[in-house]
């Protein structure tokens, strides 16, 4: 039989040789949990001939990558055999691991097996229901079987709790540890500190550092200095404008917000409801125009996209944005650290404040990040004021984000 050899780095050894029953390991990115949890598998599935394993993902879809990018490569040179049909990998010496994931959990139910590996814990038991109902009894017979449960920390929740059994003292039952992303020494400290600056504090504590954020979910954390802007009298004709266009659709309002772009201040806010396409056209051109013929960063996802074209045709100079998923957090995420570094500063505006109380990040079961209001609200002047705020740094140069974000005059 062929040997694998795999070589684990100094910080990875003790959680992947604990002997607990349960071992948590809370990481930041690229600490090295989801390639040391595979390299302990292979080496297991090797050590012990006949063991059964259960690699448990947040997605299927990722499967197949997992098991082409992580294990083919460490089994190299040994006999083995990938079934893609059923998910399973079969290892010389009879061990088999079952792949399966948090949408489709009761593809694994009604099977026993000696070690179970939960990649992406943080997420993946978000929906407890998985640890209760499906992974425990897995292990109802075996009291020798093993779980590993991996992740990045996704805000309270049961993989919190976890983490908490482990420092509890029964070290023969549950044993925790927590990484962040630094503890890798294949990951440049520059290249961390970077991140710090460029990230929203509340992402790197929890992706980078690796803590459980208390309101992970909320994504605007703001005091009484962002809505300390004095309303201006009238505009500085001198001054430079931008705008920033959210369209109503499907029952929701259209909210203009104004940025005088050199004092970086959110000047005025339009907000309107139920109006006709060809009024609300003409209502943001007089707006434009009465700022100096601000140019408008404007939603052109969907319906926003003939607006454009009518506000183009109007003489107003338009820079479309499509709100792709990606592009929208990317938006959030450069508004949060304007507001967190205390760079943006508004005129008070009352559902603004409101919307910027309640907008949140949450991931769902299934592993997508979802940024928006919580159900029954909206995020209309969040978009419209995300979008000025971008263009306002458009035009100072100053990209908050970086260059590992996008550029705001990078093709939207």
């Amino acid at each position: 039989m062929t040997k694998v050899e795999v070589q684990f780095l100094a910080h990875q050894v003790p959680v992947f040789d604990a002997a607990a029953r349960n071992v948590v390991y809370v990481k930041g990115r690229r600490a090295g949990g989801t390639l040391g949890a595979v390299m302990r598998l292979v080496e297991l599935a090797h050590q012990r001939p006949g063991s059964r394993h259960a690699w448990i993902d947040t997605v299927h879809r990722n499967i197949g990558r997992y098991v082409r990018r992580y294990f083919l490569p460490r089994l190299r040179g040994t006999a083995y055999a990938w079934n893609r049909t059923q998910h399973t990998l079969t290892f010389q010496g009879g061990s088999i691991c079952d792949f399966g994931s948090a949408q489709r959990p009761e593809n694994l139910e009604g099977f026993a097996y000696d070690f179970i590996w939960v990649n992406e814990a943080g997420i993946v038991l978000r929906n407890e229901a998985i640890y209760y109902h499906t992974l425990l009894p897995m292990v109802i017979e075996n009291p020798a079987a093993q779980l590993f449960f991996i992740g990045a920390p996704k805000g309270p929740g049961l993989f919190q709790r976890m983490y908490d059994w482990g420092q509890g003292g029964d070290a023969a039952q549950w044993l925790s540890f927590r990484h962040p992303s630094g503890a890798n020494p294949l990951v440049s400290p520059a290249e961390l500190e970077r991140l710090r600056a460029h990230m929203p504090e509340r992402v790197y504590r929890q992706e980078i550092l690796a803590e459980f954020v208390a309101g992970a979910g909320t994504v605007f954390r703001h005091g009484p200095a962002l809505a300390g802007a004095e309303p201006e009298a009238a505009p500085n004709p001198a001054a430079p404008y931008v705008l920033g266009v959210d369209l109503a659709r499907y029952g929701d309002h259209t909210v203009v917000w104004v940025g005088r772009a050199d004092t970086f201040t959110g000047v005025a806010c339009d907000r309107f409801h139920r109006v006709p396409w060809k009024q609300q056209v003409q209502r943001i051109a007089a707006l434009a125009r009465r700022y100096g013929n601000a140019l408008a960063y404007v939603d052109a996802t969907g319906v926003g996209d003939p607006v454009c074209d009518a506000l183009e045709a109007a003489g107003l100079a338009v820079e479309r944005v499509v709100l792709s998923a990606g592009r929208k957090r990317q938006l959030v995420d450069h508004l949060a650290l304007a507001i967190e570094q205390e760079r943006l500063t508004l005129v008070p505006h009352e559902q603004t404040l409101h919307e910027l109380a309640v907008f949140e990040h949450t991931t769902t079961a299934h592993g997508h990040t979802r940024t928006g209001a919580p159900p029954g609200e909206t995020d209309d002047c969040v978009v419209a004021l995300a979008l000025c705020t971008w263009g306002m740094a458009a035009w100072g140069g100053e990209f908050i984000l970086g260059s590992a974000m996008g550029r705001p005059d990078d093709p939207w």
